[in-house]
């Protein structure tokens, strides 16, 4: 099996500096020192009891949101919090790549759009990470989440000292699994990638900020949407895909639309290959993703049970697929 090799900048920093703080103290020579900005506060959080009543993403985003003219008021450095305190950024990790989560994250989150106009983005966030280091070699989920933020071409370019920033080189394995019909799909070995506490911690954020979900099983790297609809809904899944449109066009699976035919065990196809999940519970009296059930992986983010259109992903274009 061949090695390739991803550069994914998720570790930054965690050995460039020769102290750490935490966020409530105050160090000599630190950037604690200079923190002074407000702290952009949204209207509903995960935190408070409106946002259980929210039935679906759209509903999120409108209750996010925040106008442009106070925005463009506001430094780099509260745009960079209102972008980490965002309710929904933790969907970064329920993508199958970071890339692909931060593009998703552009296009929900107000504040991440204009930090990616700031010239001085990079710095801010380099800044931040800094800030928020801790003593503990286990790093936490938002010293996880400020690296992701880095990665972003955009904002990686405005980095002034990139000496400053380390990158993790991770090892995967290309492999391969088979369709039902004989066809081989490229899969990746990624192995774990995410710490305990960030596992935890990711685990804890998906089930705030989701209370109609049901947790089902552990973040992992290991594997994501895609291996577990189409390959094997075994949480002990080794395998990464990110194209499964060989389960659709070899003749193992064949599609239909409307919503009321799905049963148990009808895959799921959204939005063009953002998404895919396992029926487990269908019926309903309107054609409605309200009313179909999913349990699906979302990315390296937890295993979950949830109606089609109350999850991370966008649910206007869904495609169902029953085994021939």
């Amino acid at each position: 099996m061949k090695k390739i090799v991803s550069l994914l900048l998720v570790t930054l920093m965690l050995c460039s500096f020769g102290s750490s703080v935490f966020a409530n103290e105050t160090v000599n020579d630190s950037p604690a020192q200079k923190k002074s900005s407000e702290i952009f506060e949204y209207k509903i959080t995960p935190s408070d009891q409106e946002w259980a009543k929210l039935s679906n993403k759209q509903e999120m985003l409108d209750a996010t949101r925040i106008p442009i003219d106070v925005l463009k008021k506001m430094t780099t450095e509260e745009v960079v919090n209102a972008v980490i305190n965002y309710p929904l950024v933790i969907n970064i990790y329920a993508y199958d790549s970071y890339e692909a989560g931060l593009k998703a994250l552009a296009e929900d989150s107000d504040a991440f759009r204009e930090l990616l106009t700031r010239p001085d983005a990079g710095n801010e966030l380099l800044d931040e990470l800094q800030f928020q280091k801790t003593f503990s070699s286990d790093s936490s989920l938002e010293e996880l989440t400020l690296s992701v933020l880095l990665t972003d071409t955009a904002i990686w370019k405005s980095v002034s000292d990139k000496q400053l920033a380390k990158d993790l080189v991770l090892s995967a394995t290309n492999s391969t699994v088979r369709t039902p019909k004989g066809t081989s799909v490229p899969v990746i070995i990624r192995g774990e990638e995410l710490t305990a506490t960030q596992r935890t911690q990711l685990n804890n954020s998906y089930i705030n900020s989701y209370p109609s979900a049901t947790f089902v099983s552990t973040s992992t790297s290991k594997y994501n949407c895609h291996s577990y609809a189409w390959y094997s809904d075994s949480t002990s899944n080794t395998y990464w895909m990110n194209d499964p449109s060989s389960y659709m066009t070899d003749g193992s699976y064949s599609s239909f639309t409307n919503l009321i035919n799905a049963v148990i065990g009808t895959r799921v196809y959204y939005d063009y290959g953002e998404h895919s999940g396992i029926v487990y519970q269908a019926g309903g009296p309107l054609a409605s993703p309200k009313y179909l059930k999913v349990i699906s992986k979302w990315g390296m983010a937890p295993l979950m049970k949830h109606q089609a259109d109350y999850s991370p992903y966008a649910s206007n274009n869904l495609t169902l697929w029953k085994k021939n």
